[in-house]
């Protein structure tokens, strides 16, 4: 005859003799959270990177077009100091 006492003590049994199996499950699941979180972070990571090669494409578009001022300048610096040489 079955009553609840034998039905109780064959569960802890049960959870006392498959303690190895419930800890390995307990890892797999940490190990997916754990996986989850850093597959965001990298996804964050690739947004930033994406944002500072973006930032300096335009600073360097800028120093380009400094240099091509700058060099226009010193061209007309020295035609200056040519005619006033003459």
């Amino acid at each position: 005859m079955y009553n609840k006492s034998n039905g109780a003590i064959g569960i802890l049994d049960f959870l006392r003799n498959s303690w190895f199996l419930i800890a390995f499950i307990a890892g797999v699941i940490y190990w997916a959270a754990r996986q989850d979180s850093s597959w965001a972070e990298l996804e964050r990571t690739d947004h930033r990177l994406t944002a500072l090669e973006n930032r300096t494409t335009i600073l360097e578009t800028g120093i380009g077009q400094l240099q091509i001022k700058l060099d226009t300048i010193r061209e007309d610096v020295a035609l200056i100091k040519t005619a006033v040489i003459q």
